[in-house]
């Protein structure tokens, strides 16, 4: 069936993981053209420069005789495109299982699975594995910086993939990182999230088990330790697994201070004794990230000295703790954060490295589950390392059952006891017009701009001001 595709239909195609899946299918010479009713940058800049074309809205008219649909997992039972597809029994797989029968056959996949930390662990073991000369393959959930892109395919053995917990599609409600039947196998933490589709942390513990348990037992597992669930998850393996964190790890790493721009870090091993690292990133949560890049790669066959300088040169990845901006007193970042302890985990790193900022926290509820009351009692306490908190409210509210709808009001009311300066605003301008309002530019101010979508624009906007004002 596959030797014969040769144009591809891609509906839903601007999500991240479809985007591209779009882009490695047209580099590898398939016409591909989708179709979003959602299209804003960086994905569609991306599919432009690719030359994806792109269809605005859905329709049965797009579609022009595809030899294969990939459906997305956004896409649900009533889009007119999946109707027509299913009705003109045209051939159809989901991302996962087209990633897994166009690129992962055949190759040694090495999978980076957690709540928190994936992407910028998976993009630095790609990066260390090209620096070791092994030329890998990568996907992950963001744009690597040293490499503008968010894949890459090499020539190399490896496929170093971003292994989501989230289901694969509508026709296949299972995790996508199963459907990728990676040889290795990363377990970065493991929290309750997408609670639009789980239940609860037992349901996603399940899976992760389900993970560990398709991994062969001449692949190896790596595990945080500063998550115990973990150990549970992984103590059934037929694989080799080894642990790793600032503790007593198989693999651990210590933060010893700064070197004018860049973290020093003591990495040690058990089996490979020690490495002295340097990175120009911030945050124990990416000292943490490093630790398990650098111990997968050990483990792979890098050389000691290929990934210190990998560490060294790495630039990290868009929109995680990413400086956006800098003039005078002012630092604008911006941040993936949107479940409670990422966002703790940005703020609490940027106050320890710039303890006498005015922080200002600028945050969207936009994630399924970020717009539901499931963390509603204790996300108040995720705020606690900055001085304002401007909160977006919730994008799209109206498509959550209005029984599981988280109270924003409530938020902002919890954050007032916690005596945190907290407003809501209904648009980004107010937002913006807000924030520089009254801003004191005699001291250090670190804008914390966090969300999982396009925050409308918001990005450009305090850019924009920025340049004005400082």
């Amino acid at each position: 069936m596959f030797s014969r595709v040769r144009k591809i239909y891609m509906i839903g195609i601007c999500g991240v993981a479809m985007g591209t899946l779009a882009g490695m299918l047209k580099d590898t010479g398939y016409a591909v053209i989708g179709s979003d009713e959602h299209v804003y940058p960086p994905m569609s800049d991306m599919l432009i420069n690719w030359g994806v074309e792109i269809k605005r809205g859905y329709s049965a008219d797009n579609l022009d005789n595809p030899d294969l649909v990939i459906i997305g997992n956004a896409i649900s039972r009533g889009n007119v495109e999946a109707e027509y597809v299913l009705d003109r029994g045209i051939p159809y797989l989901s991302m996962a299982q087209a990633l897994y029968h166009f690129f992962l056959k055949g190759k040694e996949v090495v999978c980076v699975s957690g709540t928190h930390g994936k992407t910028t662990t998976t993009a630095l073991i790609g990066h260390i594995l090209q620096v070791a000369g092994a030329s890998p393959s990568f996907l992950i959930g963001g744009v690597s910086k040293n490499y503008s892109s968010n894949f890459k395919l090499g020539s190399g053995g490896y496929f170093v993939i971003e292994g989501d917990e989230y289901d694969s599609a509508f026709f296949e409600k299972i995790p996508k990182f199963i459907l990728y039947r990676p040889q290795h196998l990363i377990l970065t933490s493991l929290e309750f999230d997408h609670a639009d589709i789980y239940e609860s942390l037992d349901e996603i513990r399940l899976w992760f088990q389900r993970l560990v348990n398709i991994i062969p037992a001449r692949g190896n597992i790596l595990y945080s330790d500063e998550y115990p669930i973990l150990k549970g998850v992984v103590s059934k393996s037929f694989s080799r697994t080894f642990s790793y964190g600032d503790g007593d790890s198989d693999f651990s790493y210590e933060f010893r201070g700064y070197d004018d721009n860049h973290a020093l870090l003591s990495f040690r091993s058990r089996l490979y004794g020690s490495i002295e690292l340097q990175t120009g990133l911030i945050g124990r949560f990416n000292y943490a990230n490093i630790a398990a890049a650098a111990s997968a790669a050990l483990l792979l066959g890098a050389e000691p000295s290929q990934i210190a300088e990998a560490v060294r040169t790495f630039a990290g990845v868009k929109r995680r703790l990413e400086l956006i901006h800098e003039s005078g007193n002012l630092r604008i970042y911006e941040d993936y954060a949107h479940h409670p302890t990422s966002i703790k985990l940005v703020l609490d790193e940027l106050r320890s490295r710039f303890p006498d900022a005015v922080i200002s926290a600028i945050y969207e509820p936009r994630s399924a589950t970020s717009r539901r009351k499931t963390f509603q009692d204790v996300i108040s306490q995720a705020f606690d390392a900055a001085d304002r908190v401007l909160i977006k409210s919730p994008y799209r509210l109206e498509v959550i059952p209005e029984g599981e709808r988280i109270d924003i009001h409530a938020v902002i009311a919890a954050l007032s006891r916690r005596d945190k300066d907290a407003v809501l605003f209904e648009s980004v301008d107010d937002i913006v017009e807000d924030v520089f309002s009254g801003i004191d530019s005699s001291v250090l101010n670190i804008l914390a701009v966090m969300s999982n979508g396009g925050f409308d624009g918001i990005y450009a906007k305090l850019i924009e001001r920025a340049k004005q004002v400082f």
